[in-house]
């Protein structure tokens, strides 16, 4: 993907529903990195759940997830994982019907094996609620520009290092 004219080598995917409270954040994130104008070599997305990232997805290299992610913390703290330690998630739920964040990834890798050649992270935002609201409550709020920020001073870094021969 990335050789002499660099396309879109970063996907950022929002995850979540912004009419359930902070399950939002992703969508968020999206929002914000798009009304800051999006470089040629990144483009970003909003789906439902991880098992439709390879809807949006075209190749790149990196595939960056951004989620609520609840794990008993702080409201509003930022949670980041690489691609191993999202392989890695454990199983929590004994749900068919609603599957943990690394067994979906772990399904989708194997459903659609391209997606392999993607190296996946993941900004998740600890919820404060998520019930059919449709705002962020103001501790994942505070958390949507520093992510964001993150988001491009990282993708910005990572283009450049590919554009000299690096991979992601």
């Amino acid at each position: 993907m990335i050789s002499g004219e660099i396309g879109s080598a970063v996907l950022v995917v929002g995850l979540g529903n912004p009419l359930m409270e902070d399950d939002g954040f992703g969508s968020a994130v999206i929002h914000a990195l798009k009304n800051q104008g999006l470089p040629s070599w990144m483009s970003a997305e909003v789906v439902p759940d991880i098992l439709h990232v390879r809807s949006v997805w075209m190749g790149q290299p990196a595939v960056w997830i951004v989620d609520a992610v609840a794990l008993q913390k702080e409201p509003g703290t930022v949670h980041r994982f690489d691609h191993e330690t999202m392989l890695e998630m454990p199983e929590h739920s004994g749900s068919a019907h609603h599957l943990d964040f690394g067994v979906c990834l772990r399904w989708l890798l194997h459903a659609y094996p391209e997606l392999g050649r993607a190296r996946f992270r993941l900004w998740g935002a600890e919820p404060a609620g998520v019930s059919i609201e449709p705002a962020l409550s103001p501790s994942v709020t505070a958390a949507v520009a520093p992510v964001v920020r993150e988001i491009q001073i990282l993708a910005a870094t990572a283009v450049e290092e590919a554009a000299s021969g690096a991979t992601f």
